[in-house]
Formats: structure tokens, C-alpha cells, sequence
């Protein structure tokens, strides 16, 4: 392939990671859709990576902090998000630090607050807990973190 048409990929890719925070993995399959080598491939994911174009740590970072913030997703579901798009554990394990805990269990507070609200009608209160569990865990929340928050919650 000529030089010009790997810069002009270059480019395009670079465009593409500028709009939104991109991993490596959502870079590779964009690059698939050209017939490149492997080198030419290798060679425009260096390029992007030392103009600052793609970062996994980034990220990593600004994924997690978007799920909490907006889809309100425990660590769990983020981890495994993660891991489908082929970012590394060590990466990974930072991304999730940088959590602000305040955020988290106030994520964690508000759908269980979300979610009792939707089940006044449960006479049961060992049921409704149950219920609560569930929704949470199918929100990414560890069972720890939900009992414990469901305690505090309680408490008050």
C-alpha cells in the first residue's frame, strides 16, 4: 500500500479517536476494514499512540467513570465491559481505583432507593429484599456492597 493511503488512514483513524476515547481493540476492528499488512497496521496504531490519539489507560479510565455516572454500573459489569474489549487486568484494576467512592454508594443508594420504589407493593419484606439483590447484581453491585448499603439504608 503507498504511503499516502496509510496517511490518509492515519487520519481517518485519527479522527476516530478524537471524537471518542477508543481502545485498541475498537481501533484494530476499525482497521480491518482496510487492506492493510500487518506492519502498516502496527504501524498507524504507533502512530496513534505517541500523537496521543489512542491510550488505553485513558480509556479504561474514562469508560469506567462514564458507566457509574450515567448508566449507574457497579464494577463488576465495568470489569467484565473491560475485559470484552481486551483491555488488560493491570489496566483494568486501575481504571476501577479511580472510582470516586462517594459517586459509587451514591449510585449504589439511589437504584436501591430507585428499585424499593417500584416494589411498595411487596408485602414481603424478605421478598422485596431479594428483589432489590437481584437488580442490583444485574447492575454489576457486588453482594458485600449491596448488604451493606442496604443496611446503612435501613439505619437511617
Amino acid at each position: 500500500m503507498e504511503l499516502s493511503d496509510i496517511v490518509d488512514i492515519t487520519r481517518k483513524l485519527e479522527g476516530f479517536c478524537a471524537y471518542q476515547e477508543r481502545c485498541v481493540f475498537e481501533v484494530k476492528n476499525k482497521l480491518e476494514n482496510y487492506d492493510l499488512s500487518k506492519d502498516d497496521c502496527a504501524l498507524i496504531l504507533k502512530s496513534l499512540q505517541e500523537n496521543k490519539f489512542q491510550n488505553e489507560q485513558r480509556f479504561a479510565e474514562s469508560y469506567a467513570q462514564g458507566k457509574l455516572r450515567i448508566k449507574r454500573w457497579g464494577k463488576q459489569k465495568i470489569k467484565a465491559e473491560l475485559i470484552q474489549k481486551h483491555v488488560e487486568a493491570p489496566i483494568i484494576k486501575v481504571a476501577l481505583d479511580s472510582l470516586d467512592e462517594n459517586e459509587y454508594q451514591h449510585a449504589i443508594g439511589s437504584l436501591i432507593e430507585k428499585k424499593s420504589n417500584e416494589l411498595k407493593s411487596e408485602k414481603d419484606p424478605w421478598t422485596k429484599k431479594q428483589k432489590v439483590l437481584r437488580y442490583l447484581a444485574s447492575r454489576g453491585f457486588s453482594y458485600a456492597e449491596c448488604e451493606k448499603e442496604l443496611k446503612s439504608a435501613a439505619d437511617e
